[in-house]
């Protein structure tokens, strides 16, 4: 009896091992038919525009497989760029509450999720999304970015600047350009209470941050001017223009004045040649023109501005022309036909845009240091080509 029992028990263990098998193979047939319907019933859902009903029902469908995650983020991402903010703020909040995704795809609805609340505008909220993923390897540096951006929107930047230690350690020049920026708005705010020691102090965090920050040596200039130091705000000008040449053109007039009070015209329009010859910018041609004038006679200065209107013509330069044809002349008729020539300069000078933003294109008679249209910091400049410089 012994030995048949233990015949019999190795059928048995196989015999249940196969009941075992089938049963999970049926449950798991029924399981995709349940997905399948779900899936079915949302997809009609969307074709009959029911949407809410659909997203329901694609949600639910989500518990039963982990596997169309993928399927979700591309649904609220759709959502998304059709403007349907709501709905896709329904989808990705699903997904942050559900607690058995991987780290990755948990950390994806975080982000995006993030992106919702800003794009609609609820700032504290975005920053608690953006704020869990900051030691994330994947999305850090865009969170931080973001966070940023939330910052600058709502001109918190004490609170953008407790992310330094982060920023120098990830190490990106846009987001190290943005904080230093930050810093000088802090500075700025400063300049205006005249609290001295504490613009500079601002400001030489900029510049370690930012070395090519020529706002921050700007503002540094200013500092210096105010307190008579015209030797260190000559230097800083100087320092603005191997930063950015493209942005010199707008400090040098405040520039001639430090080098008028220091006694050093001599050296302001040397150097002026120098950039003149290594940009061709119209503001630097005007500006030397008085020297070869001063120097050498109106008949040189006239020779100068020919050749160099051959080289690079500008209306601007144009205009320079046609005042020194004024001066020379002593024909009446002739200079009411160039008073009025250049009175027709002058309205259409006036009427373009002084400044062009590198970044997005925005064009504007004034200057701002973040750009109203894309908020890239100290890309509004001066306007090259034959309209400008």
């Amino acid at each position: 009896m012994i030995e048949l029992l233990f015949l019999l028990l190795p059928v048995a263990m196989a015999y249940g091992w196969f009941m075992g098998r089938n049963s999970v193979k049926q449950n798991q047939q029924t399981a995709k038919q349940d997905l399948s319907i779900k899936y079915s019933t949302g997809l009609n859902y969307l074709l009959s525009n029911q949407e809410d009903k659909a997203i329901d029902s694609l949600l639910d469908a989500l518990k039963v497989e982990d596997d169309s995650v993928e399927a979700h983020f591309a649904m609220a991402n759709l959502f998304r760029k059709r403007g349907e903010l709501d709905r896709a703020l329904k989808v990705h909040e699903h997904l942050v509450r559900l607690g058995h995704l991987p780290t990755k795809d948990k950390q994806q609805a975080v982000y995006e999720l993030g992106k919702d609340f800003l794009s609609a505008g609820l700032y504290d909220r975005a920053e608690k999304m953006f704020s869990k993923l900051l030691k994330s390897k994947t999305y850090g540096l865009k969170s931080l970015t973001f966070l940023l951006q939330i910052y600058q929107s709502t001109k918190d930047w004490q609170q953008g600047l407790t992310h330094k230690k982060l920023a120098l350690k990830l190490a990106d020049k846009r987001i190290l350009h943005t904080l230093a920026n930050f810093y000088c708005e802090l500075a700025t705010s400063a300049f205006e209470q005249d609290k001295y020691r504490e613009v500079i102090e601002l400001l030489e965090e900029a510049l370690i941050l930012d070395p090519n920050s020529c706002r921050a040596n700007w503002l540094m200039a200013k500092i210096y001017e105010n307190h008579q130091q015209c030797h260190q705000a000559a230097q800083c000008y100087q320092d603005i223009y191997h930063q950015d040449k493209e942005f010199f053109p707008d400090v040098i007039e405040p520039m001639f004045v430090c080098y008028q009070k220091l006694d050093a015209e001599d050296e302001f329009y040397k150097f002026i040649k120098k950039v003149y010859d290594e940009t061709a910018s119209s503001s630097a041609l005007i500006c030397y023109l008085t020297y070869v004038s001063q120097q050498h006679g109106d008949g040189k200065a006239k020779e100068f501005i020919l050749t160099a209107l051959k080289r690079r013509p500008t209306i601007r330069g144009f205009q320079h022309f046609v005042k020194m044809q004024m001066k020379q002349s002593d024909d009446v008729v002739n200079n009411t036909s160039l008073d009025l020539i250049k009175e027709l300069i002058s309205e259409y000078i006036n009427i373009k845009h002084r400044y062009s933003c590198r970044s997005c294109g925005f064009n504007s008679s004034t200057h701002y240091w973040s750009c109203p249209s894309c908020h890239e910091w100290e890309q509004l400049k001066p306007v090259r080509g034959l309209e400008g410089e």
